[in-house]
């Protein structure tokens, strides 16, 4: 079978545990939470101890095609930024052996229903690595800025809320959320990606479940406070037209949105929501 696409048996797998290195095994377990990543993220995350950022996207780069000769990741036709990009716009994503492998070594039960890895839509994919792209940055930070902790991550479906309203069992169900701790302080972080391929009302939809899951106490109960709620939208465009409808949606509903720009994000975790700019 072609690289990437290949079954291995159990035994083959025990083998390639044996053959891999604990770099190796981070890169996977990456790929397992993010679901995809494009070979720069892979070398922010994981090569950062090289020379030089060429020699770092060189090692990354030859890392994903070692993995993807063992079959245990693949990588897709759609490249994200076009080929100008190079190697750095390349999507991975973790193959079945792949999956399997980690559960092995993991010792985690496996599912048995079988599992599909076709080529996601475009619109998907884009999303998908702008949440891994608000994880990296929030893990460059941390080695950047000392005061700074990535003290948690969870991804979809772990972020997920479960909670009751007017009798009917609903989900918040934030892209990612994070906890970071700031110079002693704690910041508690729900994380949405917009876009704008959703209509506004139907992002002001989502936000009433954030004050409908507020409403129920269940989050304040277990740690005092409410998470801040950052919304990372495209454009400034954007940015004011989803500020404009919270403030409209909203009027005397306790702020739990901030909205910024992706440039933005890098400094909002540094200096904390500010609530004079909360919608």
């Amino acid at each position: 079978p072609e690289a990437g696409t290949s079954r291995h048996g159990r035994l083959q797998l025990l083998e390639l545990i044996e053959n891999l290195s604990e770099r190796d095994f981070e890169i996977l377990l990456s790929l397992k939470s993010a679901k995809y990543l494009l070979t720069g993220q892979v070398k922010r995350l994981h090569f950062t101890d090289a020379s030089s950022d060429t020699a770092a996207m060189r090692a990354a780069v030859r890392a994903m095609r070692k993995l993807e000769s063992y079959g245990l990741v693949k990588t897709f036709k759609r490249r994200i930024g076009g080929l100008r990009a190079g190697s750095g716009s390349l999507v991975w994503c973790l193959t079945e052996s792949g999956q399997r492998l980690l559960n092995i070594r993991d010792h985690t039960e496996q599912s048995r229903r079988s599992h599909r890895y076709l080529e996601p839509s475009y619109v998907h994919l884009r999303h998908t690595l702008a949440i891994a792209e608000c994880y990296v940055q929030l893990v460059e930070l941390s080695r950047i800025h000392k005061k700074i902790v990535l003290a948690s991550v969870e991804w979809e479906p772990e972020s997920w809320r479960p909670y009751t309203h007017n009798g009917h069992n609903l989900q918040l169900k934030p892209d990612l959320f994070a906890v970071t701790y700031n110079g002693g302080y704690e910041d508690r972080w729900f994380i949405e990606i917009d876009l704008n391929t959703e209509a506004l009302p139907v992002v002001i939809d989502k936000c009433k479940r954030y004050h409908q899951y507020l409403r129920t106490g269940i989050e304040q109960r277990e740690h005092e406070v409410f998470p801040v709620t950052i919304w990372v939208v495209p454009s400034n465009d954007r940015k004011q037209k989803l500020i404009d409808a919270l403030d409209e949606a909203f009027r005397k509903a306790p702020k739990l949105f901030v909205v910024i720009t992706a440039d933005e994000f890098d400094s909002l975790i540094r200096n904390g929501a500010d609530q004079k700019k909360m919608h």
